[in-house]
């Protein structure tokens, strides 16, 4: 059984047990998190599609940590002006265990 899912832009694909990576949220290691947006859920008894989302389903996921991505360096030059900017940026994300997909109850 898997789930598609959105969260904040993105879409994801997860089966029980997967760890994914999505946009950074306040929330401490072993916090749980719920995704209601479920698009479709795919099982032995064939998908459930929603339109455009499922009512009644989500997937549940317990926060692994914080992680941060590599730093990106964003220079600005102008020739013959003497101006030049440097500056750094470090995106934070949130790593998670999916531990559940609850479809619909209808």
């Amino acid at each position: 059984m898997y789930a598609i899912f959105e969260d904040g832009s993105h879409q994801f694909r997860v089966r029980e047990g997967d760890e994914i990576i999505v946009d950074h949220r306040a929330a401490e290691a072993d916090d749980e998190v719920t995704f209601s947006k479920v698009l479709l859920i795919a099982g032995e008894s064939g998908p459930l599609i929603g339109a455009p989302v499922l009512e009644g389903a989500h997937v549940t996921g317990k926060v692994i940590k914080t992680v941060r991505s590599k730093k990106i360096i964003i220079q600005k030059f102008r020739r013959r002006k003497n101006y030049r900017r440097r500056t750094g940026h470090r995106q934070r994300y949130t790593k998670v265990l999916i531990t559940g997909i609850v479809a619909p109850t209808s």
